[in-house]
């Protein structure tokens, strides 16, 4: 199994790193996919095709290290790039819920007795 990855965008910046579109070519199928990188890690997000052609994540992936080495190389550092891009606002991607709401094993925070001297007697 043959994976390359091209840098398509330098999206922006988030906190202390730089988030990056990537272009991924897998046997000639492409996807799209993302590394977020910092003066000292790289994550890569694929598209989860490309994991259900692999059979398990892509870390685990014996190409793995080459693919990041490849990502890598082709990569501005961080500290060089970082002061030239935009802050990422997540706001349109990621909408707070318009009421509180609770997953069933979750506690609600109504329900919680807080221990003091006069209720532990």
């Amino acid at each position: 199994m043959e994976i390359k990855a091209d840098i398509v965008d330098y999206m922006g910046k988030y906190e202390d790193g730089v988030l990056v579109l990537l272009s991924i070519n897998c046997n000639g199928s492409f996807t799209e996919g993302t590394v977020f990188y910092t003066n000292d890690n790289l994550v890569l997000t694929v598209d989860q095709s490309i994991e259900e052609l692999l059979g398990g994540p892509i870390e685990t992936w014996v190409g793995y290290k080459s693919l990041l080495e490849s990502i890598f190389i082709k990569l501005v550092p961080c500290s060089e790039v970082i002061g030239r891009l935009d802050d990422i606002n997540l706001d349109s991607y990621v909408e707070a819920p318009s009421e509180s709401m609770y997953i069933d094993d979750e506690v609600n925070p109504d329900d919680i007795i807080f221990a003091t001297a006069s209720n532990l007697s």
